[in-house]
């Protein structure tokens, strides 16, 4: 490449003349040609430099942020009676294990599977061999030890035996009936009995095994009243109490109403919620436990947020929000709490004072993008 000043010139290699159109050729000779292809190449690296320098530039530019166009709505608060939204479980009032308090070989189970027990009903029973003949041994220990001392009474009674004598017979009779209640006890301890009215729910022995002291024999189930348990988040505990209505609808089919009975004073240390308990009636004993239920507890009045349900959304997380346009105009992701349904929206918590919601293009802008919003009524909040 040849710098500007010199495209005038004409070089001719074969005679050693240089000449320039227009004026009078003259003799160049090779060392100023040599120092002359060294200026022209010297301009031409420090040109091209220069323009790879001004690309550099420009390519480095920053780039403006580009600005997406959403629809958005001016939602303002409003007083709502909340219904919370909660997912939970079925669960019986009570549902005992029982198990075996000695050991021995199970020769009856008399209780069905499944078969309505009332307490003291034998699920279990035990060999009573060895027991039974202790038992015997005992109660005749102790007729034995009360004729003994009924007839010290009468022979005291007429002067014929002495006050330490009798003493010594009443201590002897004491110790054979507590010898007697002892093998009472451990007789009895061979039949396991239901320790409520309930339902015979499953069965841990069969006839033939052995159990030992803890061993299961079967669990009884106490079907009324049936719970209905569940967590509420953090920002909505304040919202429900005891007493509260409550409704829900179980994966079998059926619809149920109840009571609020129990809400947690204190968070689970892992998930940070709150263990709720819904009490239904369930006299016939048709609702089972373990099934699972959607329930709506009906909580105290606070403000709330109307909404399209097509500002709905959801994060990276999974979490239910919606995307609100800040005072730069930039999206933000806010996660929010359903407490009610209607017919043209759904109300919201977790959102302070009014918000420019985005109804419409959420879907497609990230946290902290600038978007040009449409269709609100009343400008920024």
């Amino acid at each position: 490449m040849v710098p500007a000043f010199f495209a005038g010139v004409t070089m001719r290699v074969s005679d050693g003349r240089c000449a320039r159109r227009g004026v009078v050729p003259m003799k160049l000779s090779s060392s100023v040609r040599t120092a002359l292809l060294i200026v022209a190449v010297t301009v031409a690296y420090f040109g091209v430099r220069t323009g790879l320098r001004a690309l550099s530039v420009e390519e480095k530019a920053p780039i403006d942020e580009r600005t997406l166009s959403v629809v958005a709505e001016l939602l303002t608060p409003e007083q709502k009676a909340g219904t919370l939204a909660i997912r939970g479980r079925t669960e019986a009032d009570q549902k005992v294990t029982v198990r075996a308090d000695a050991s021995g070989v199970v020769i009856a189970t008399p209780v069905a599977l499944g078969a309505a027990v009332k307490q003291g009903d034998v699920l279990c029973r035990l060999d009573v061999e060895a027991r039974d003949a202790a038992k015997r041994e005992a109660d005749a220990a102790l007729r034995k030890a009360e004729i003994d001392y009924q007839a010290a009474l009468k022979l005291a009674a007429e002067g014929f035996r002495s006050e330490a004598g009798l003493a010594g017979l009443k201590a002897t009779r004491d110790q054979a009936r507590a010898n007697a209640d002892r093998a009472a006890i451990e007789l009895e301890k061979t039949f396991v009995r239901a320790p409520f009215d309930g339902v015979f729910d499953a069965r841990d022995a069969e006839v033939g095994d052995l159990l030992k002291p803890g061993d299961p024999c079967g669990t009884v189930v106490k079907p009324d009243p049936l719970l209905i348990v569940g967590a509420i988040a953090e920002k909505d505990v304040e919202l429900v109490k005891a007493g509260d209505p409550a409704r829900a609808q179980l994966a079998t089919g059926e619809t149920v109403e109840g009571v609020v009975r129990f809400v947690a004073a204190a968070a689970n240390p892992v998930t940070r919620t709150f263990d709720i308990e819904v009490e239904v009636p369930n006299e016939d004993g048709k609702l089972r436990d373990g099934v699972t239920a959607d329930m709506i507890v009906r909580g105290r009045p606070r403000d709330a947020l109307k909404a399209p349900r097509s500002a709905l959304t959801l994060d990276d997380q999974g979490r239910v929000g919606v995307r609100v346009i800040d005072e730069e105009n930039r999206a933000r992701f806010h996660a929010v709490s359903l407490i009610g349904e209607d017919a043209d929206g759904v109300w919201i918590t977790g959102l302070e004072g009014a918000q420019r919601v985005i109804v419409r293009g959420q879907e497609y802008v990230k946290d902290g993008e600038i978007v040009a919003a449409s269709g609100v009524a009343g400008g920024a909040p």
